[in-house]
């Protein structure tokens, strides 16, 4: 069971990936100078993300892995753990661009995480579809 005391760990355990990407490390290493906290850790998870889902060559196998865990996350009874992957991860899916945004929505996100998204919505601006005109 995931538990926002151990969540750093976790995901390190569980995404060897991070500590290989240079963009990663600079912000784990910023983390850790300031106490490791879990808000200040997790955008080096976010960038991972991020930089996998841009990439030339998509790893469908750590997307997946990504999403699964952020679904973990999402029904998780910690309700850290919870606005931690809200906050995280979903809010910056709105910086996306279009293309991006929709693959991540309809391929990804499953069902509890689908929920909190759109509790969001809302809130933040949707990504602008550049197919469709301005008047």
């Amino acid at each position: 069971m995931l538990q926002y005391d151990t969540i750093i760990e976790t995901v390190n355990h569980r995404f060897p990936e991070i500590q290989k990407r240079d963009e990663c490390v600079e912000i784990i290493n910023c983390a850790d100078d300031l106490k490791n906290l879990p808000y200040l850790y997790f955008p080096a998870f976010w960038k991972l993300l991020e930089v996998t889902l841009l990439a030339s060559e998509i790893d469908e196998d750590l997307l997946n892995r990504i999403f699964s865990f952020m679904e973990e996350m999402a029904t998780c009874e910690d309700a850290n753990v919870v606005d931690l992957m809200q906050i995280e991860m979903l809010e910056p899916l709105f910086g996306l661009e279009y293309a991006h945004y929709q693959r991540v929505v309809k391929r990804y996100l499953q069902p509890k995480t689908i929920l909190l998204h759109q509790e969001q919505i809302p809130y933040f601006k949707l990504p602008c579809n550049p197919d469709i005109k301005k008047e």
